[in-house]
């Protein structure tokens, strides 16, 4: 199957193809609108509901910004293509109800993003970082495959995301073989060390939609196989170790000077919150998880963002190189702040409310992890208020190579990213 993904993803990229791809992505667009009210027709493979439409539009959205973003580099070589062939694998993996074809196109998401980081990467680790990537997420998928071949057998049904009987519990190793695929695309922490050294090397896009998307794979297949996951005690374990390792994380972030690697590890971070939603297996848990998957998509895509505009101009991810930045750009230090004060859940963002929604639900299930969420969001905002500080006061040094100052489609970029923050959390509509 690896084999085939490979060879079909490569000649996706020979030139001529684009016609191609774009053919098949209406066509798909218009089999998903046609389907789009039969959630649960058993005949159907593709369709549409409240959690799926909310995951398509968050990938329309970043996937958007992140052209935007680097225009002028995508329109140069064919890393156009591999962004497009990621795109229509992520928006084809949030849409099927097949367990088996959601399995295909979520390991498919794996290879664009692999020769992402290793033909486009910036410094020679590359081919390391996209090696940790791809061993990390084929190796715990393996087992997921086993699982599914499993289930097949004991009903035709349990193939459908919408037909998983209640009834069905797994055995504890394998409630832990069926979710291991998705801890470590979130990821959790002791899998999670594949994903700093794949933001430091990925381009600014890749980063992008690492971050703001494929991440979010994880959580969305945790829900749609939550049915039949067994409340266990290896479940508890993970929720606990989790939330240590969020913990342990955040103190991590408060120490590094490189922004992406903070930026990289906040992720994680946040991973921590929504894992402990989705593993809750109740409705509080698992609506604070979609948000905060919502929310920490497109505060992290936007981080990214900024931070490698900063770094167009200093020529460096050192928080400390990148002093100053208030003097010279006002305009970047006022956007740089209300995306760190939404990375930390401050007032007035939907970061807070999927934040407080999630507090809420481990109150009402155990009161030892409401410690550690606490020192959680007190670390969280800490490193964010010192990655603000450290970049954007102080006096202005010599490092700064480019005096350019904000263009129309920079700003554009960043109030993309700040407003639905804003907008979201202000909408009782869309909460």
């Amino acid at each position: 199957m690896m084999k085939f993904m490979i060879i079909s993803t490569i000649m996706l990229m020979m030139p001529g193809s684009i016609q191609m791809l774009i053919s098949i992505l209406l066509a798909f667009m218009m089999f998903l609108s046609m389907n789009m009210y039969n959630m649960c027709n058993y005949q159907n493979i593709f369709n549409m509901d409240m959690i799926t439409l909310s995951l398509i539009i968050l990938t329309l959205w970043v996937t958007k910004l992140m052209v935007f973003s680097q225009f002028n580099s995508l329109m140069k070589n064919s890393i156009y293509n591999m962004f497009f062939i990621l795109y229509l694998s992520l928006l084809l993996s949030f849409s099927t109800t097949n367990m088996f074809m959601f399995y295909f196109f979520f390991e498919w998401s794996l290879i664009p993003i692999f020769l992402i980081i290793l033909g486009w990467g910036y410094q020679m680790e590359r081919f390391k970082a996209s090696l940790y990537l791809f061993f990390y997420t084929m190796f715990a998928s393996l087992p997921l495959l086993l699982t599914i071949m499993m289930m097949s057998f004991y009903s035709p049904t349990m193939y459908n995301l919408c037909f998983l009987n209640p009834n069905f519990f797994m055995k504890n190793m394998f409630n832990l073989t069926l979710i291991l695929a998705f801890l470590v695309k979130f990821p959790m922490f002791l899998v999670h060390q594949w994903l700093p050294k794949a933001h430091v090397e990925a381009p600014v896009g890749g980063s992008m939609i690492l971050a703001g998307i494929l991440l979010k794979l994880g959580g969305y297949g945790i829900i749609r196989l939550s049915p039949i996951l067994n409340p266990s005690s290896i479940m508890n374990n993970l929720m606990v170790l989790s939330c240590l390792g969020g913990g342990l994380l955040g103190i991590v972030c408060t120490s590094h000077s490189d922004m992406k690697v903070i930026i990289a590890y906040s992720s994680v971070v946040h991973m921590a919150f929504i894992i402990l939603g989705v593993l809750s297996y109740s409705m509080w848990g698992v609506s604070g998880a979609m948000m905060m998957m919502i929310s920490h998509g497109i505060c992290s895509s936007g981080m990214f963002s900024c931070a490698n505009m900063m770094y167009e101009r200093s020529h460096s991810r050192n928080i400390l190189s990148n002093k100053g930045f208030i003097n010279l750009f006002p305009s970047l230090a006022i956007m740089w702040f209300m995306l760190c004060m939404a990375n930390f859940g401050g007032p007035f963002t939907y970061n807070l409310i999927s934040e407080i929604i999630l507090i809420v639900n481990l109150n009402l299930l155990t009161s030892p992890l409401i410690v550690s969420v606490i020192l959680i969001s007190f670390f969280s905002a800490a490193y964010n208020l010192i990655l603000y500080s450290n970049t954007q006061q102080g006096s202005l040094i010599n490092s700064i190579h480019s005096f350019n100052m904000f263009n129309s489609r920079e700003l554009i970029v960043l109030l993309s990213h700040i407003f639905p923050l804003i907008f979201i959390s202000m909408s009782p509509m869309m909460i």
